[in-house]
């Protein structure tokens, strides 16, 4: 009975998840006259890819799409160099303060991000970093740093010291021993990491809308807001973006499947 308790629970909490999804999917291929239809309707006999061909022609996603893939690789590559090696100093050496660093890097997370936008607005500007790619890549990345720091610093402390130790005695240096020994056994750590951190990037808002503004900039979140004017909302292809913006973290994830997995659950035995 509990069994199938749990089961029933589970299937009523996936089909709460996959019902404004599908219904996103259904209305991307709607006609626009046929979305505010009442009672709603799954299906329509008008239904056609042209939601999807005329998105690129109102807007220029093909490019909204490239600066979000430079964007969030970029960053994720770069709070992985920096957060991996902050890690392992945090995980592996004591000095002073290393409890309150780690404090303020989790405090960091629960600032909203109205309350910095305006420096960073003004610090971009002046070091001429605004609208561009490089700009919101450093802003994506220091945004991300903290909780990259946190999650990799757990997965290094879960390898124990011996391993390092041995590998320093076979005449590793430091580094050679992080690349070579330390690395290679949190990786599922590191994709797990990775995966987090390109989505945070992937799917960020409020950064992108403030700090960007010509379409050779723009990233897809920003993209997809342009659809809503002031005197229509062009809900059918903002409804096929949507579904075109999800397909690259879905192909991730089927791609790192494994690794991931393989990650969450190092940490949950640790």
């Amino acid at each position: 009975m509990k069994r199938f308790a749990l089961t029933a629970l589970i299937l009523v909490l996936a089909f709460a998840v996959l019902v404004p999804f599908l219904w996103t999917l259904s209305t991307s291929f709607k006609p626009l006259t046929e979305v505010d239809k009442s009672p709603p309707e799954w299906f329509s006999p008008h239904m056609s890819l042209k939601p999807y061909s005329d998105m690129f022609f109102y807007l220029p996603f093909s490019t909204y799409t490239l600066n979000s893939l430079i964007v969030a690789s970029s960053s994720t590559l770069v709070t992985l160099c920096a957060g991996s090696l902050a890690a392992f100093a945090f995980s592996r050496f004591t000095f002073a303060g290393k409890r309150a660093f780690l404090v303020i890097f989790l405090l960091s997370q629960m600032l909203p991000g109205a309350s910095v936008i305006i420096p960073l607005f003004q610090l971009l500007k002046s070091v001429g970093l605004y609208d561009t790619h490089a700009g919101l890549i450093l802003v994506h990345s220091a945004v991300l740093l903290p909780f990259v720091i946190w999650l990799l610093y757990g997965f290094f402390q879960g390898i124990p010291r011996e391993v390092e130790d041995a590998a320093l005695i076979d005449g590793c240096s430091r580094m050679m021993a992080l690349r070579r020994v330390i690395l290679p056994l949190a990786l599922p750590g590191i994709g797990a990491t990775a995966l987090f951190a390109f989505l945070g990037s992937w799917n960020e808002f409020f950064f992108a809308l403030i700090l960007t503004s010509s379409d050779a900039t723009k990233t897809i979140p920003v993209g997809i807001g342009l659809f809503i004017g002031e005197y229509n909302d062009i809900w059918n292809q903002m409804a096929a973006s949507a579904v075109l913006f999800s397909i690259p973290p879905l192909l991730l994830f089927a791609l790192m499947r494994k690794t991931f997995v393989k990650g969450l659950a190092a940490g949950a035995v640790k």
